[in-house]
């Protein structure tokens, strides 16, 4: 409930590369902020360190909570965002900025590159 709170609170808040706040955030520092406010949880600051941490989950085992990964930029983990369930997830979209896409659209589930379980 704490992370949802959370999430829900950043919805609509501009994207923006290196951002780290309400005026506008990246997705790394999105996950980062989301974990770190609601159970203290410390991520590190870029997604590709963020898929380095925790424990590697199956697309079928996703649990809410879980951290998604995408290449977006032709670089390994280069967008990250937070499991919902029901193939949601919550991300900083350049686009949209803080905003819910689903895991099997055809942008995202071309790019789909792993998960990893924080919260175990």
């Amino acid at each position: 409930a704490r992370i949802m709170r959370e999430i829900s609170k950043m919805m609509g808040v501009p994207y923006r590369l290196g951002g780290e706040d309400q005026d506008g955030i990246d997705c790394s520092a999105y996950t980062m902020l989301v974990y770190k406010n609601s159970i203290g949880k410390q991520l590190a600051r870029t997604s590709m360190e963020q898929y380095k941490q925790g424990s590697t989950v199956s697309l079928e085992d996703l649990k809410f909570g879980d951290l998604v990964f995408f290449n977006t930029t032709g670089e390994t983990a280069s967008h990250v965002g937070i499991y919902l369930g029901d193939d949601l997830f919550a991300h900083a979209s350049t686009a949209l900025g803080v905003t819910i896409s689903s895991l099997v659209s055809p942008y995202y589930k071309k790019r789909y590159e792993g998960a990893r379980r924080i919260i175990e």
